[in-house]
């Protein structure tokens, strides 16, 4: 069964999102590449594919609680990633 949790975004909404098996692992996955010594950005890009396809709420909540993000900075990061994902 999923777990529904709340995110607040930075324009003061809250949005509940249902925290999926892809997103728990996705947030797993940017954490290990941050601690391995990857950047924000590289922990999203290799993260990003895999989620891609699911609503930008939970898109956003993995990358705020995978990449330690604000909800600001997740947004700003969502969209560089639909922009251009494999950009280097």
């Amino acid at each position: 069964m999923n777990k529904i949790e709340t995110i607040s975004l930075h324009i003061g909404h809250i949005v509940n999102v249902e925290i999926t098996p892809s997103v728990e692992q996705a947030i797993r996955l940017a954490r290990q590449a941050i601690e391995a010594g990857q950047t924000k950005v590289a922990a999203v890009r290799m993260i990003y594919p895999a989620i891609a396809n699911l609503p930008r709420e939970l898109i956003w909540y993995a990358i705020i609680h995978g990449a330690n993000l604000s909800s600001r900075g997740a947004v700003t990061y969502y969209y560089n990633m639909r922009r251009k994902p494999l950009r280097k």
